[in-house]
C-alpha cells in the first residue's frame, strides 16, 4: 500500500471520521441527558437501587439513537477507507490455475506420461521434475518439452499435461514459476523466429501453433487466458491464414483445429482481431487460388463453426461427418 499510494494511503477516512465523532458525541451526550430525565419524569427515583439499570438503558437509548443519525457519515467513511481496493482485488490472491486434458491414469491412480520415446537420462529427468522440480534445471526441462514438441506433435498434448503437472508440483513446493517463466521464455524465441521455422520446417512449425495454442488453453490466471500469449497466437494463427498457408492442407487443417480449440477464448479475448482474421479465411475461401476441394470444405467449416456461437449445429454435423463413425 504505502509504495502504490504513498503514506497518506494510511489515513484514508480519516476527514470523515474526525468529521463523524462530533456530531456522535453530541447527540449521544445529548440523549443521555434527555432520556436521563425523563426516565426520572417517568418513574420518580428511589435511592440508588434502580440507579444502575438507569444509566444503562438511557445508556442504550443514547448510543442508538446517535449511531442511527451518524450512520450516512460512517458508511462515507468506509467507503473512502476500502476505495481502491477494487484495483488491487484485480490481483489479490491470484494463482496460477490449469486446466489439464483428459488425464491418463495408471492403476496406483498416479498420472502416467508416455516418455518412452526420450533416452533414459531424459527419461528420469522428466519423472525427477514431475516429483521434486526443485531437484533438476527447469530451463532444460523445459527445453526438453518444447524441442520434443517442434518434432512430434502426437506429443503435444503429453507435453501440455506435463507443464500442467510441472507447474503446479512447483508451485506448490516452493511457490514459484521458474519452469513457466522458462517455457514461456523458450516460446518466445521459436516466436520471434517463426518465419524461420517455417522455412526450414512445415511440420516444426505446424507442431510449434499446435503447442503454443496448446500452451494458451491450460495455462489459466484466475480461470482466465494468459494475456501474455494473446497475441503471439493470434499472429500464428494469421500466418496460417495467408494465401500461401492456405494453399497448403496440413497448415489449413491446423488453423482450422486450432480455432475449434481456443477460437472462442481468443475471441473474448480480442474480438477486433478475430473479426479481422476470419475476414482473411472468408477472403481465401471466396477467392480461392490453389486450395484443394479439403482446405475449402475445412474453411467453409470453421466460418459456419463461428457464426454458430462456436458451436457445431445438428445440420452442420450431419453435412461435415456424416462418414465418420460416432
Amino acid at each position: 500500500m504505502h509504495r502504490t499510494e504513498g503514506p497518506l494511503v494510511f489515513y484514508k477516512g480519516l476527514t470523515p471520521t474526525l468529521i463523524a465523532i462530533f456530531p456522535y458525541a453530541g447527540f449521544q451526550f445529548s440523549c443521555y441527558s434527555s432520556l436521563k430525565s425523563a426516565s426520572e419524569w417517568v418513574v420518580p427515583a428511589r435511592g440508588k437501587q434502580n440507579e444502575n439499570l438507569r444509566n444503562l438503558l438511557c445508556g442504550c437509548g443514547a448510543g442508538v439513537v446517535s449511531k442511527t443519525l451518524t450512520y450516512p457519515l460512517d458508511l462515507f467513511k468506509k467507503r473512502l477507507q476500502v476505495g481502491g481496493f477494487e484495483q488491487a482485488r484485480a490481483t489479490f490472491g491470484q494463482v496460477l490455475s490449469v486446466f489439464p486434458a483428459r488425464m491418463v491414469m495408471g492403476e496406483s491412480g498416479r498420472e502416467e506420461y508416455k516418455i518412452q520415446s526420450f533416452d533414459a537420462d531424459t527419461q528420469q529427468l522428466l519423472k525427477t521434475a514431475l516429483k521434486d522440480p526443485g531437484a533438476v534445471d527447469l530451463d532444460k526441462v523445459a527445453n526438453v518439452i518444447v524441442d520434443h514438441s517442434l518434432q512430434d506433435c502426437v506429443f503435444i498434448k503429453e507435453a501440455g499435461r506435463m507443464c500442467y503437472a510441472i507447474i503446479q508440483a512447483e508451485s506448490t513446493q516452493a511457490g514459484q514459476s521458474v519452469f513457466r517463466r522458462e517455457l514461456l521464455n523458450r516460446l518466445q524465441q521459436e516466436y520471434q523466429a517463426r518465419e524461420q521455422l517455417r522455412a526450414r520446417s512445415l511440420q516444426g512449425w505446424v507442431c510449434y501453433v499446435t503447442f503454443i495454442c496448446n500452451i494458451f488453453d491450460y495455462l489459466r490466471v484466475n480461470n482466465m487466458p494468459m494475456m501474455a500469449l494473446v497475441n503471439p497466437v493470434y499472429d500464428c494463427l494469421f500466418r496460417l491464414a495467408q494465401p500461401d498457408s492456405l494453399s497448403t492442407e496440413e497448415e489449413v487443417d491446423c488453423l482450422v483445429l486450432q480455432l475449434h480449440r481456443v477460437g472462442e477464448q481468443l475471441e473474448k479475448m480480442n474480438g477486433q482481431r478475430m473479426d479481422e482474421l476470419f475476414v482473411l479465411i472468408r477472403d481465401g475461401f471466396l477467392l480461392p487460388r490453389g486450395l484443394s476441394s479439403l482446405a475449402q470444405l475445412l474453411l467453409l467449416e470453421i466460418i459456419e463453426f463461428r457464426a454458430a456461437g462456436w458451436t457445431t449445429t445438428p445440420a452442420a454435423h450431419k453435412y461435415y461427418y456424416s462418414e465418420l463413425p460416432d
